[in-house]
């Protein structure tokens, strides 16, 4: 790389939103330098589930960018195989009620082309065996839904735009201001080093106190924390995600169903609701379970009340529900961590 050039644009933030803006304008031709502050990035890139599921967005806009986003993957893993599998999507419903809202939801997919099929109990558990008959009511699978694995993803991304699309990163590069100088953009990092773009993009995660902050206001922004953990390998073979009825009830495409306004909700899941709590489960290629999660919320201004601690009560709430929709070889607890990320406040 060589000091000080100008390129047509800067990317500050090496994580999965980072290195896809780069993807992008490097598709377009456009010469582009991707700043990373640590040796690599290990925040909310690698704390997820790896879901890659159009099927919870809003259906008015965030579904079809969802299926792009869903494409894009699909041709990147024929190209430089960035550890996706299609394994499909299921969401698993534990009442009546739910259930409704699944054959409506199908309804919806199948009118849009996305392929999607309802199935009975007896099919549900027939196809899942790790499923409890005491929760299942049906489900709705989605065939065209994937998972990665978000620890090699960013990783493997970023080396195939350096090797093949001529990305330039620097990694262990804080960037400490940007300024716009003479009508072009000055990146200034901590170890005295000044790059030059013609347009920049912030993708710092949830650290909006440092770089243009003005651009965060706290009525716009908040902070996310969510909790999950890791189960030992198992026995036992997911032949796909699953999702729950919690699920159902939160994601925001199933919320477009004429039946949604119906649900009743027991105290129980009010308690699990409270936490922001809806049971996903994913298995990794070694076979342990990825298992969550939970949601807490502050404003951007100060992320200080989510606290460090991980919740003994979370996953205490998480495990106890799981247990109704699966059984295991083994619920010990491999590990666990918390994640933050930023998000709008109100859909747009």
């Amino acid at each position: 790389m060589i000091k000080n050039r100008k390129y047509d644009l800067i990317v500050v933030g090496g994580g999965i939103i980072g290195t896809f803006c780069a993807y992008h304008a490097l598709k377009k031709g456009k010469s582009v330098l991707l700043l990373e502050k640590d040796s690599q990035p290990h925040e909310a890139s690698i704390r997820n589930f790896g879901q890659i599921i159009p099927s919870g967005q809003s259906l008015d806009k965030w579904f079809q960018l969802g299926r792009k986003s869903l494409k894009i993957y699909k041709e990147l893993q024929e190209e430089s195989a960035i550890s996706l599998t299609k394994n499909g999507s299921w969401y698993i419903a534990s009442d009546e009620q739910e259930m409704a809202v699944l054959e409506e939801m199908a309804s919806q997919f199948q009118s849009l082309d996305y392929d999607s099929m309802v199935f009975s109990a007896d099919v549900t558990l027939e196809k899942n065996p790790a499923l409890n008959k005491e929760y299942v009511k049906g489900g709705l699978f989605l065939s065209e839904e994937a998972s990665i694995n978000p620890v090699l993803l960013v990783h493997q991304l970023r080396e195939f735009l350096i090797k093949y699309l001529g990305l330039h990163y620097h990694p262990s590069c804080p960037v400490i201001s940007v300024e716009k100088k003479r009508g072009i953009a000055m990146i200034s990092t901590s170890k005295k080093q000044t790059f030059w773009g013609d347009q920049v993009i912030l993708a710092n995660g949830h650290d909006t106190q440092f770089l243009l902050p003005e651009h965060y206001p706290a009525t716009d922004v908040r902070i996310c924390k969510l909790q999950m953990m890791r189960l030992v390998p198992q026995r036992i073979q997911f032949s796909a995600n699953l999702l729950s009825g919690l699920s159902i009830r939160r994601y925001e495409s199933f919320k477009s169903c004429p039946s949604y306004a119906t649900l009743k909700t027991s105290d129980e899941q009010k308690v699990l609701q409270s936490k922001g709590i809806h049971i996903l489960l994913k298995q990794a290629e070694d076979g342990s379970i990825i298992l969550g999660d939970s949601h807490e919320y502050v404003s951007a201004s100060d992320e200080s009340p989510l606290g460090f601690e991980i919740s003994a009560e979370i996953n205490e709430l998480i495990l106890s529900e799981a247990k109704k929709i699966v059984t295991l070889d083994s619920w010990e607890l491999d590990s666990n961590w918390i994640g933050h990320y930023l998000e709008a406040k109100q859909a747009e």
